[in-house]
């Protein structure tokens, strides 16, 4: 059982790579060079294949044999398809959270999103929008190229909540998804490049 220390280590390398990956410095379908890597980040190529291997098994990173690590490609039915299902665990958390209190500080129409689910204490939707989540990590740098910020949607969400017009919220909802749903393609292409 790997010690406390360690762990964090290999979390803090984690979450520092996922954010490389999300951050733009690999564009879909690039190889991440193992090596390369491991030299920018300061650490040995054992631990970071482990993070990299993790990142296979949450499809964010695909694992070509002996030919390396590559971010994850996207096309645009990939896109809707993650933003329909993103949407469809929302909505069930909605339902089993009703007039959930939200604790969140940023204005961010994502960690609102994902306080809805923590509130729903129902530990498979969790998970379910903690894998959704990382992969629509890779593609909110091109979201927020096209739309924008998201502070007032999430404001204007999370009042309706506090407010407890769960219909409203719902329908909010609904259009925040569609609008992400009707511009996959553009997604798409923007992160081609």
């Amino acid at each position: 059982m790997p010690d406390r220390v360690g762990r964090a280590k290999f979390d803090d390398l984690y979450a520092l790579v996922s954010a490389m990956l999300a951050d733009g410095r690999y564009r879909p379908g690039d190889r991440i060079g193992l090596k390369d890597l491991a030299s920018r980040l300061h650490v040995s190529v054992t631990p970071l294949r482990e993070v990299l291997s993790r990142l296979v098994g949450c499809d964010i990173v695909t694992e070509r044999r002996s030919e390396g690590y590559y971010l994850a490609r996207f096309d645009a039915r990939d896109i809707a398809d993650l933003y329909r299902l993103h949407c469809a665990c929302i909505e069930r958390a909605l339902v089993e959270a009703p007039g959930m209190p939200l604790a969140v500080r940023q204005a961010d129409i994502w960690e609102t999103l994902r306080a809805i689910v923590e509130a729903s204490g129902n530990t498979i939707l969790s998970d379910v929008h903690r894998y959704l989540d990382g992969r629509l990590k890779l593609i909110r740098r091109a979201e927020i190229a096209l739309l924008g910020g998201t502070e007032s949607l999430a404001a204007d969400l999370r009042q309706t909540l506090i407010d407890q017009d769960l219909d409203i919220a719902r329908g909010k909802i609904h259009e925040i998804y569609k609008q992400r749903i009707s511009i996959s393609a553009e997604i798409a292409l923007l992160l081609g490049r």
